[in-house]
């Protein structure tokens, strides 16, 4: 499952090239990449480290290629309002992704009140 969007100012790529690029499709990141991410930055900022989870999950950014798409590619080019937008993709597709909702009752049948009132207005029409 992915979510796809684009950047409002876009990532430069190459470097200095000027190139930008807007398009992205964004999984959701696993445990692994919350490991990865860890383990390459340790625990000390919290933007740090979801700005590497969203470079994991990133499974495509423009014409950049994927083994380009990295945490410091992020951290140099990505500006804020777009960091946000990724953000944000990342919240749709948790909501996507969880558990459905059970079903109420009250939804299958009448209340009884409603019910009360179809048999009388029956009653009163006869």
């Amino acid at each position: 499952m992915t979510e796809k969007d684009a950047l409002q100012y876009g990532v430069e790529y190459p470097a200095g090239s000027g190139q930008l690029h807007y398009d992205f499709e964004l999984r959701l990141p696993t445990v692994g990449d919350n490991i990865a991410a860890i383990e390459e930055l340790g625990v000390g900022s919290n933007l740090r480290l979801n700005t590497a989870m969203l470079a994991r999950g990133l499974v495509k950014l423009g014409d950049i290629p994927p083994e380009a798409i990295t945490y410091e590619l992020l951290e140099q080019s990505l500006v804020d309002d777009d960091y946000d937008v990724l953000a944000e993709a990342r919240e749709r597709l948790k909501k996507k992704r969880m558990r459905p909702k059970p079903s109420s009752l009250a939804c299958d049948s009448p209340s009884s009140s409603l019910a009360n009132t179809a048999s009388l207005s029956h009653a009163f029409a006869s």
